[in-house]
C-alpha cells in the first residue's frame, strides 16, 4: 500500500484531479496539462511540455534548496511557489528558466515586491518575486515607466519584442523586497489563465530522502454535536515513518466524525518545515479523501481557513492541522477523492479500520493506523452550551442589523453555516466614535468581503471624511478598513469577524532622515534613507523632489524605509530632497533637507 504513493500519485489521483478537482468548485476553465512525464504518453501531452528539462536553475546557488514550497498553508492563503534559500544573502543571480521575455514587471512595497514575469513559447508564466533589482536593460524600462507615471509603485506589461530573454540569462539579483520575511527568491509557474502550478512538475526536484512528520491527529463532531464541541486532539507515536494513536483505538461518541492530521515535511539540505504534497484517507479498503497540491487559482487561495483548523493555526505559531474532510463552502480544488465529503460515517456501531498516507513529492510516506468506534459513552466530544444571536447559512446571503450596526454577506463568504454572536458597548475611549462591536469572533472564518455599516456617536460632521472603521483582531492587532460617512454610517468592506469600531485619523505621517543631516555632503553615501510611518488609516502615497523635479525613491513597507539612489552625475553643489507623503485619509506630510554633492 505504501507505494501507492509513489505510482498513484502521479498517475491514478492526477488523472482524477484533471477529470474532477480541475473542473469544479469556481468554474475554472478546463486544464492545461502540466509537465508530467509520467503522464506525457498516457495523455498524449505535446513533446515539448513533456520534458521535464524545458525549465532550468533559477538560481546561482548549488544545490539549491528551499525554505517553502508548493502549497503550503500560510497566513490567509495557500503558498504558490518555491521559495529558494538564498543563504539569508542578498544580492545571488537570477536567471530566466527557459526562453522567452519579459511580459511584466510589477514593482510594489508589499506582495512579491520587485517582481519579474517572463511568458515562454511553451504558453507558460514564470515568475520571480523579492528581487533586490534587475538587469540594465529592465532596470531603464522600469525607470521609464515609473517616471512617466510619476510614481514608484508600477505593474505594466511589455511586448514581445521588447526584452527577450534566453534560458539562463541573469535577469535580476535576489532580494527581500514586498513582504518577504527575510531573503530568498519565490518562483512560480503559471498558464495563461492565471492558475499556479506546483513547479516540481516541472522538473524543479530536489533531494529528499526524508519522510513527514506527524505530531498530532484531531477528531471532530459532525452531527448533532458538530457546533457544540471544540473536538478532541491526541499525540500520535512513531518513528520512520510508521505512527499510530496510543492504544490503537479511539472511542468517540459521535456518529459522524472527520479527522485532522497536524504533519509537515522535511527536506534534505534545509531545515524548514515545509508543506505537504498528498495526504490520503482510508476507511477500511475504501478511500474516502485525496489531497494533492498541484495546482491552484488565485481565487482559490483563501480557501487555506477552511483546509486548515484556522484556529489552532493562528492561536499556536502557525501549527497546520490538515482537515481531511471539506466543508460545504470550500470550493478549493486540490480534492481529488472524496467519499461523503471525507465524513467517517460510525452509526453502523462496528471497528472501522482507518489508515492515513503522508506523502511528499518525492514519494517518501508515512503512514497512520488505528481504529475508530462510535461509543456513547465517551466524553471525548465534550458539549457545550449553543448560544446564538442569529444563524448564518452558508449558501444563502446572510444580514444582520439594528440601530447601530448593519451587516451584509453575499452567497460565497462562509465555509460553513455560523451560529452567529453578536454584542455592543459603549467605549470609555474618548478617541473612539461609535459603539464597540463585537462580531462573533476572529477564529471565525470568512472567505470574501461583505458590506458593514457601523453608526458614528459623538461624531463633528466637519471630520466626518477623516472617520474610519478599525477591526481589532484576537491578538488585539488593528487595521483599518477606511470607510465612507453617509446618513450618520460610515460604511465599508471587512472580511472577518471580530472586534469593529469607529476612529477619526486627522494626524499626518511621519518622516525622519536616518543619514543625512543638512548641508551634509551626501556623494560618499550614495543614498539618501528615510523612514515614513502613518499612526492609523496607512500611507497610500508618497512623492520625492531633488530640485522641485520628481524622482524615483524605494519604498519597502515592512522597513517603513524610503531609500533613494544618488544619481553620481548630479552637479557638485547644494540640492533639495523633498518628501511628502500621505495616507488613506488624505493627511499630509512634508519634509525637505538640504544636502550636498
Amino acid at each position: 500500500m505504501l507505494m501507492k504513493a509513489v505510482t498513484a500519485i502521479f498517475i491514478l489521483s492526477f488523472v482524477m484531479l484533471l477529470n474532477t478537482s480541475f473542473n469544479s468548485g469556481r468554474n475554472l476553465p478546463p486544464v492545461v496539462v502540466p509537465v508530467i512525464k509520467p503522464l506525457a504518453d498516457s495523455l498524449a501531452l505535446p513533446k515539448q511540455l513533456a520534458d521535464e528539462k524545458y525549465f532550468g536553475s533559477v538560481l546561482d546557488i548549488y544545490p539549491s534548496t528551499i525554505v517553502g514550497n508548493f502549497g503550503e498553508p500560510r497566513r490567509l492563503h495557500f503558498h504558490t511557489g518555491l521559495d529558494f534559500r538564498t543563504n539569508q544573502e542578498e544580492g545571488h543571480k537570477v536567471f530566466a528558466a527557459a526562453d522567452g521575455y519579459i511580459s511584466r514587471i510589477n514593482v510594489s512595497s508589499v506582495g512579491y515586491g520587485n517582481s519579474l514575469y517572463i511568458t515562454h513559447p511553451n504558453g507558460y508564466v514564470s515568475v520571480y518575486g523579492h528581487l533586490q533589482r534587475f538587469n540594465a536593460q529592465i532596470m531603464q524600462r522600469l525607470r521609464k515607466e515609473q517616471y512617466a507615471k510619476e510614481n514608484f509603485a508600477v505593474d505594466f506589461y511589455l511586448q514581445p519584442s521588447e526584452i527577450p530573454v534566453k534560458k539562463g540569462d541573469t535577469i535580476a539579483l535576489s532580494g527581500n523586497t514586498g513582504g518577504s520575511g527575510g531573503p530568498h527568491l519565490h518562483f512560480e509557474i503559471r498558464d495563461s489563465a492565471e492558475r499556479i502550478y506546483n513547479p516540481m512538475l516541472f522538473g524543479y526536484k530536489l533531494k529528499d530522502d526524508m519522510k513527514p512528520v506527524v505530531s498530532f491527529l484531531k477528531f471532530y463532531p459532525l452531527d448533532d454535536l458538530k457546533y457544540k464541541s471544540d473536538g478532541y486532539r491526541t499525540k500520535v507515536l512513531g518513528k520512520a515513518g510508521n505512527y499510530e494513536v496510543t492504544g490503537g483505538m479511539v472511542k468517540l461518541n459521535s456518529g459522524q466524525v472527520g479527522i485532522s492530521v497536524n504533519t509537515f515535511d522535511v527536506i534534505n539540505l534545509s531545515d524548514a518545515h515545509i508543506g505537504i504534497y498528498n495526504i490520503t484517507v482510508f476507511d477500511g479498503d475504501k478511500m474516502i479523501y485525496e489531497y494533492q497540491m498541484d495546482r491552484i487559482a488565485f481565487t482559490d487561495k483563501r480557501d487555506v481557513l477552511s483546509h486548515t483548523d484556522y484556529p489552532v493555526f493562528v492561536n499556536e505559531a502557525h501549527r497546520t492541522f490538515h482537515k481531511c474532510f471539506v466543508e460545504p463552502g470550500n470550493h478549493c480544488p486540490v480534492y481529488c477523492t472524496l467519499a461523503n465529503s471525507g465524513v467517517i460515517n460510525l452509526s453502523d456501531e462496528k471497528v472501522h479500520d482507518i489508515h492515513m498516507e503522508i506523502s511528499d513529492f518525492s514519494g517518501n510516506v508515512s503512514l497512520i493506523k488505528f481504529k475508530l468506534l462510535p461509543d456513547k459513552a465517551s466524553t471525548l466530544f465534550k458539549e457545550k452550551e449553543l448560544k446564538y444571536t442569529a444563524r448564518f447559512d452558508y449558501d444563502h446571503e446572510n444580514e444582520f442589523s439594528n440601530s447601530d450596526i448593519k451587516m451584509k454577506m453575499p452567497v460565497g463568504c462562509l465555509f460553513d453555516n455560523v451560529f452567529f454572536n453578536y454584542s455592543s458597548a459603549l467605549s470609555t475611549d474618548a478617541s473612539v466614535f461609535s459603539k464597540v462591536h463585537e462580531l462573533d469572533n476572529s477564529n471565525t472564518q470568512v472567505f470574501d468581503w461583505f458590506d458593514l455599516a457601523i453608526k458614528t456617536e459623538n461624531l463633528n460632521p466637519a471630520l466626518a471624511d477623516k472617520a474610519i472603521v478599525v477591526y481589532k483582531d484576537g491578538t488585539g492587532a488593528t487595521t483599518s478598513r477606511g470607510g465612507k460617512f453617509e446618513n450618520g454610517f460610515i460604511t465599508c468592506k471587512a472580511r472577518e469577524f471580530g472586534t469593529y469600531y469607529v476612529r477619526l485619523d486627522t494626524t499626518a505621517p511621519q518622516i525622519k532622515p536616518l543619514n543625512v543631516v543638512m548641508g551634509k555632503n551626501m556623494r560618499p553615501y550614495k543614498k539618501l534613507l528615510f523612514k515614513i510611518t502613518d499612526n492609523l488609516s496607512g500611507i497610500t502615497d508618497f512623492d520625492t523632489y531633488i530640485d522641485d523635479n520628481w524622482t524615483v525613491t524605494d519604498y519597502d513597507a515592512k522597513f517603513s524605509a524610503l531609500t533613494h539612489t544618488l544619481d553620481q552625475n548630479l552637479s557638485v553643489g547644494e540640492h533639495t530632497f523633498k518628501v511628502v507623503v500621505t495616507d488613506e485619509r488624505k493627511n499630509r506630510a512634508e519634509y525637505s533637507i538640504k544636502f550636498a554633492m
